[in-house]
């Protein structure tokens, strides 16, 4: 009787393996992953090389030549309104000495900029006088009252206009002079 009797058969595999299952799902989460690396590393560089292409593109100006462009529009675009007018002449005056001395005026207040200004060597005093009282002539325009602001004539402000290019073209005028009187006493 013992003779009949066998013993169970191990399972027997169906389907497919669920470590190779488990593989497969592993390998194409990985192609996925670098496919998105891919096009992510593809998308960047061809975004710097348009910003290179722009940059070719477009001409950096001076701060002089900011300045100068800058002025020029001031007064056709501004020159109804006395307080923003004086505002940009002001913003003006300051980009332009914040882009040729390397320090930041755009956020300074006249009195800051005063101190900043006074501390350049490559100014003579009676030019950074002239550009402390240029900025503390316009202050009061800039935040005087609304209702007297109508009380201003263009002739003033024509004549600031015209103070505001004279002062930068000095400025510019001078540090393009400077080298010209290193070399003249080195010699």
């Amino acid at each position: 009787m013992l003779e009949d009797i066998h013993d169970i058969r191990p399972p027997v595999m169906t389907g497919m393996d669920p470590g190779l299952i488990q593989g497969l799902l592993w390998g194409a989460g990985a192609l996925v992953l670098c496919a998105l690396m891919a096009l992510i590393i593809r998308y960047r560089l061809k975004k710097r090389k348009n910003k290179t292409h722009e940059a070719q593109a477009l001409p950096q100006l001076s701060p002089y030549e900011t300045a100068a462009r800058d002025l020029e529009q001031c007064m056709a675009d501004f020159g109804h309104d006395a307080k923003i007018f004086y505002f940009e002449l002001g913003r003006i005056v300051k980009a332009y000495i914040s882009g040729r001395f390397q320090i930041n005026c755009s956020e300074m207040t006249s009195q800051e900029m005063a101190r900043a200004v006074k501390n350049l060597n490559s100014l003579d005093t009676g030019l950074k006088t002239e550009l402390v009282q240029f900025q503390d002539q316009c202050d009061p325009i800039r935040y005087m009252p609304l209702d007297t602001q109508g009380k201003l004539d263009a002739g003033r402000m024509e004549q600031d206009l015209a103070l505001a290019g004279s002062l930068v073209a000095r400025i510019e005028q001078t540090i393009a002079d400077a080298p010209a009187k290193e070399d003249t006493e080195d010699a």
